[in-house]
């Protein structure tokens, strides 16, 4: 035993002896070098991941992917940093440390498809141009250290800096136009224009969704936004009386692009399926949605006209469903791409023409590099410190070599992105269908034609899944879960176990814009599919509950239970309905925000979901004893005592309703009822909460989103709580606030005041932070919807 602890300690202080010997070989100067190198290669693959994979996150929902795109993106400018300084620090010289410091500047931002891993990281602006400046005079520094002893440096300095202002730029750029402080702006002149042509064409009765008459969609204005956010240039201004002539010269607009007469956008030439004047059509849509998104609201009128164009012009035609899905995926490239990327900014600005001078001057430096820095670097002489390989060659000139290789590399990868990218098709397009000359060139339309008929897949296209019955009883490891949940990323809590996605079938979107179609703008949360198929007197009763979580997560014990009493596999509504049940009630464990209740509600409901679950289940040890369970809880007669207000016990009793129905006809009630809720859920005030979920891939629910948008289609509040509207002209008070207000006034306090306290009230009595006080009279608590007093 002794013999053991002593081998163990003898072990141990070998590995501390090493791990000493390695820290001090770091901090000789050949240490210092190797570290350097390192960094310098590290930052350099890191830019290549972000380039090859950015555009991923998009296009495919693995959270390990987006941890991993989140690690690359911080982690790139903490090394540039560290390693500018250890170059600046190091008690040696190198001819190439200049160089290398110029690169890693130039990686700092230069991910076209990954200018941003979240809104919050746009509005850091400020914070990215200070970096800049500093990090720029280090640069600075650095470079007239070197230039003193070989001014041939000169030129490879010049060239390089041309490069470093351009990317610094367009970054710089990218992130102000989608800041706050940009975003606004760069939408006005839309909403003005859009105002303009609600007023005086959207009651035209000659509005033809066929033709696209009378729709003025704003595509491309000749003078860019950016121009007149900035003051560059005057913008055309918006009115009534200069809706003509030079005015409808310089607007692209929906109605224009449908009148062309190319052969390209010819319907009986290259544009058979007219997927080429969806593209502009999508990208009109993003600039409405852009408008959703910062609360503009457009007359009525207009919502009317869009949705004359779903209904009447997209949904009608055979198979319009995939039509109407196909440009909401267009659209929300768009609109993900604005927020994520520096696409925008280089098509809006025309900064994609300085893209071939970034190339040129690439080419050049390249070759200047090899021809005049190269050489005067291999002389051992030149330099100190330097580490060789085996085989002679020195490592700082190899690292420089890998440098130049995955920056060109890089560069030739965004440039193809770009070019065939939805912004590029429609640039394209737009000139088309504005130069005449263009429109009789065989080779200029075969170009366009080539371009846009590269398609990438846009989203993953797959529902995620989530099986409540399956996953009640999930427990996380205790220990991962807090230290990851405090320090790092959002990990699942308790019962948040999500099941294999599945791929988004043409019966699941057909199925959901046939209740779209049947809906005529009025949305119902399921009630009307129960009517259409004479089962409202019988199940009504479990759409009439007090929040939607609740109604989804007893539907969804239900669907579950008669999944497994009465399957029916090969029928499209079994497949539809089992899918749409286990996608809501994933959104209610995973995406609450995107829900129509309150946040809070949302998770309280779902945890007290679990605890019920996990007390009435309890015995139950494989998942067809759960199955009976529920079963004997939904025969339990409703004249016995029993806690009715428990979701799994309303499930359980729906589920045995169900089962008395005939096999098939359960299974297409629960088809359209899930249709119509999904429908139901889309409308939403909670913009942000969207688009930060196209970060991570997006939802099914922000497709639906989008169209209802545009539509106008709003829900019918179904209870009080739900009446609750924000309003910038009432007050924002805390309850301490209102009852200091009573005291002054010497008028009794609310008695609700001192029973009622929900954890966000009382979070808001010490940061008067939340509740509702309008009119002179005390509402409804803004965290959980429980009154507080008269």
């Amino acid at each position: 035993m002794r013999d053991l602890q002593g081998s163990q300690m003898a072990s141990g202080n070998q590995t501390i002896t090493e791990a000493s010997a390695v820290v001090k070989r770091l901090q000789t100067p050949e240490g210092m070098l190797a570290l350097i190198e390192l960094y310098v290669g590290s930052v350099a693959f890191l830019l290549l991941f972000l380039v090859a994979f950015g555009s991923l996150r998009r296009r495919n929902n693995n959270p390990m992917l987006n941890v991993v795109l989140w690690a690359a993106y911080t982690l790139s400018g903490y090394l540039i940093t560290y390693t500018l300084g250890l170059m600046r620090e190091s008690p040696f010289h190198n001819p190439l440390f200049p160089l290398w410091a110029t690169f890693l500047m130039i990686f700092l931002g230069s991910s076209n498809s990954f200018s941003a891993h979240s809104l919050e990281d746009n509005e850091q602006w400020k914070n990215y141009a200070c970096q800049h400046v500093v990090t720029f005079i280090g640069l600075l520094t650095l470079w007239t250290l070197y230039l003193t002893t070989l001014p041939s440096r000169l030129a490879v300095f010049l060239l390089y800096f041309v490069i470093l202002a351009l990317k610094t730029t367009e970054r710089a750029l990218s992130l102000v136009s989608v800041s706050a402080f940009g975003r606004d702006r760069m939408t006005k002149w839309v909403a003005d224009h859009m105002s303009v042509s609600s007023k005086h064409r959207c009651l035209d009765p000659c509005a033809d969704p066929e033709t696209m008459k009378g729709y003025k969609y704003v595509v491309k204005v000749s003078r860019t936004v950016l121009e007149k956010v900035f003051g560059e240039v005057a913008a055309p201004k918006a009115n009534f009386e200069t809706v003509s002539g030079n005015y409808e010269e310089e607007v692209i607009t929906i109605e224009r692009v449908w009148e062309c007469k190319g052969a390209l956008l010819s319907s009986s030439g290259g544009d058979r399926d007219g997927k080429f004047k969806d593209i502009c059509l999508s990208y009109a849509f993003y600039l409405l949605l852009r408008l959703k998104f910062l609360s503009y609201s457009l007359p009525e009128e207009a919502h009317q006209k869009a949705w004359h164009l779903i209904r009447d012009g997209i949904l009608q035609k055979e198979n319009g469903y995939e039509r109407a899905f196909q440009i909401a995926e267009v659209e929300l490239t768009f609109f993900h791409d604005f927020f994520y990327t520096n696409y925008p900014i280089i098509f809006q600005a025309r900064l994609w023409q300085l893209k071939v001078v970034e190339l040129l001057c690439l080419i050049t430096g390249t070759m200047v590099t090899v021809v005049f820095l190269m050489p005067k670097t291999i002389k051992p002489q030149d330099v100190v410190v330097q580490l060789v390989t085996s085989s002679g060659w020195r490592v700082d000139v190899l690292v420089t070599v890998v440098v130049l290789m995955v920056f060109i590399c890089v560069e030739l990868v965004q440039l193809f992105l770009m070019a065939i990218s939805d912004w590029a098709k429609v640039e394209w397009l737009c000139n088309y269908v504005q130069k005449q000359s263009w429109q009789g060139s065989k080779r200029i339309e075969k170009l366009i034609g080539l371009i846009c008929g590269v398609h990438l897949k846009p989203w993953e296209r797959k529902l995620r899944q989530y099986s409540f019955l399956e996953s009640y009883n999930q427990v996380p490891s205790r220990f991962f879960y807090h230290f990851c949940k405090i320090n790092f990323v959002d990990v699942h809590g308790r019962g948040q176990k999500q099941s294999a996605p599945v791929r988004l079938s043409a019966d699941v979107k057909k199925a959901v814009f046939d209740s779209l179609m049947k809906s005529d703008r009025k949305l119902a949360n399921g009630q009307t599919s129960l009517m259409l198929n004479n089962m409202s007197d019988e199940l009504s009763w479990a759409c009439r509950l007090e929040t939607q979580t609740e109604v989804i997560m007893v539907w969804h014990i239900a669907t579950s239970f008669l999944e497994y009493k009465r399957p029916l596999n090969h029928d499209p509504n079994f497949n539809i309905a089992t899918t749409l049940s286990k996608y809501l009630a994933y959104l209610v464990a995973f995406a609450p925000r995107l829900l129509p209740d309150h946040l809070y509600d949302t998770e309280n409901i779902f945890n007290q979901v679990i605890l019920e679950s996990r007390e009435e289940l309890k015995m139950c040890k494989t998942y067809g004893e759960r199955i009976y369970r529920l079963k004997d809880i939904g025969e339990i007669p409703e004249d016995t005592e029993t806690p009715e207000n428990m979701v799994i016990h309303r499930g359980a009793r729906l589920g045995v309703q169900l089962l008395k129905e005939n096999q098939r006809r359960i299974w297409k009630i629960l088809a359209e009822f899930w249709a119509e809720l999904i429908l139901y859920v889309a409308p939403s005030d909670k913009a942000k909460a969207h688009v930060e979920h196209l970060a991570k891939g997006g939802e099914f629910v922000t497709h639906l989103w989008a169209l209802v948008s545009h539509a106008g289609i709003e829900r019918e509040p179904s209870n009080k709580w739900q009446t609750l509207r924000r309003s910038q002209s009432w007050p924002q008070r805390c309850l301490c606030g209102i009852a200091r207000e009573a005291h002054s006034r010497q008028l009794p306090s609310p008695p609700s005041l001192v029973p009622h306290l929900c954890p966000l009230t009382l979070f808001a009595q010490s940061s008067h932070a939340c509740g509702n006080h309008g009119h002179g009279q005390l509402e409804l608590c803004a965290c959980c919807g429980q009154e507080l007093g008269d």
